[in-house]
């Protein structure tokens, strides 16, 4: 129950589903992380406690042998692998549900093991009774990659948005970095090759050329935070930039900012822009696979870039804090394009299928 964005679903659909219809236990590779202390009381907390998710196909095994589960549900991709292997292994006849949250092979995947994941995984995948994707992209790949049936996949919508997120927006900001600059530029997510906060780096000292005051706040953590820290200052530009750490309350950021930006070069459908789009900031995202087309009409209600292109990054950021029309139309737009992620249809997204 870390800080990525799967944790956090998790944890709201543990909040929200209906406890009329279900009870629900939640095994953990390992019972630790930032949202821990956050798991609703009724529900039953299993600690694996193994290194590696690979490692959890025997404790999970020997878990759902010596339980009388209706559904057995996997929310996060890395573990969708073993739960079936555990599934199959152990006879498990109910129903079983996997979860697809990414593009399937990122780029920087080794091609030869890029196909044997594929073998494994479609093996094992077609055994199960569901396969959830959380955009339409996602199921396409599901599809066509793996070879699961379309009438076995569905697409669900993440519980991105609910009372948690209102209460957050209207907290306080107590940051300085925020009254030192006429506008910030907002970024959240992990430091990982995966979000390229190098290309957001490089654009936004394009900005400044123009914007001289404007700051850049990246809100997050994680393994590449030191690399980032150091392009910064490489570039000339670290005293425009803060580096915010992790935050469970996100959404008091979005109502603070003027702008913000999503460089990744993969998602699945990423949560922080559907929240910041929710909480009414103009946003940017590149045009990645998948889930921001999904959401965002370009020209419409954001603007999409494509992956890598720092350059018209740089001259979307500048069009939108210069031009306060189209910035107003997107702030207006986007909440009516993110109500799917809504915490009562998406959580029925989630549960409905189950009963067909």
């Amino acid at each position: 129950m870390g800080y990525g964005g799967a944790d956090r679903v998790t944890l709201n659909l543990l909040q929200g589903f209906d406890r009329s219809k279900y009870s629900c236990d939640l095994a953990l590779m390992r019972a630790e992380g930032d949202f821990l202390a956050d798991l609703p009381e009724d529900v039953k907390l299993y600690d694996l406690n193994v290194g590696s998710l690979w490692n959890m196909w025997l404790p999970l095994l020997r878990l759902i042998k010596h339980s009388n589960y209706d559904v057995v549900y996997s929310t996060c991709g890395g573990a969708s692998m073993p739960m079936m292997l555990a599934v199959w292994l152990s006879g498990y006849k109910g129903v079983s549900v996997v979860s697809e949250r990414n593009i399937l092979f990122p780029p920087r995947k080794n091609r030869s093991k890029r196909k044997l994941m594929i073998r494994i995984k479609s093996l094992l995948y077609q055994r199960a009774n569901w396969v959830t994707a959380v955009s339409k992209g996602v199921a396409m790949e599901c599809n066509d990659v793996l070879g699961i049936k379309k009438d076995k996949t569905v697409v669900v919508h993440n519980p991105m948005v609910n009372d948690q997120l209102v209460r957050g927006a209207q907290e306080d900001l107590a940051e300085p970095f925020f009254e030192k600059h006429e506008d910030v530029i907002l970024a959240v997510g992990r430091f990982e090759w995966q979000k390229d906060y190098d290309m957001l780096l490089q654009a936004f000292k394009k900005v400044l050329e123009k914007r001289s005051g404007t700051g850049l706040f990246i809100l997050g953590k994680g393994p590449l935070m030191e690399r980032y820290q150091n392009l910064a200052e490489e570039l000339g530009i670290a005293s425009y930039v803060c580096f915010g750490g992790f935050d469970k309350n996100p959404f008091k950021y979005f109502k603070a900012s003027s702008v913000y930006v999503l460089s990744s070069r993969h998602e699945g459908m990423p949560g922080a822009l559907i929240q910041a789009m929710a909480c009414g900031i103009a946003c940017i995202s590149t045009d990645c696979p998948t889930g921001p087309n999904e959401v965002i009409e370009d020209g419409s209600n954001g603007f999409l870039v494509p992956v890598g292109d720092e350059n018209l990054l740089a001259d979307r950021i500048n069009e939108l804090l210069s031009n306060t029309e189209i910035r107003d139309r997107f702030e207006e737009k986007g909440p009516s394009a993110v109500l799917r992620f809504h915490e009562k249809p998406a959580i029925d997204s989630y549960f409905n299928f189950l009963t067909q």
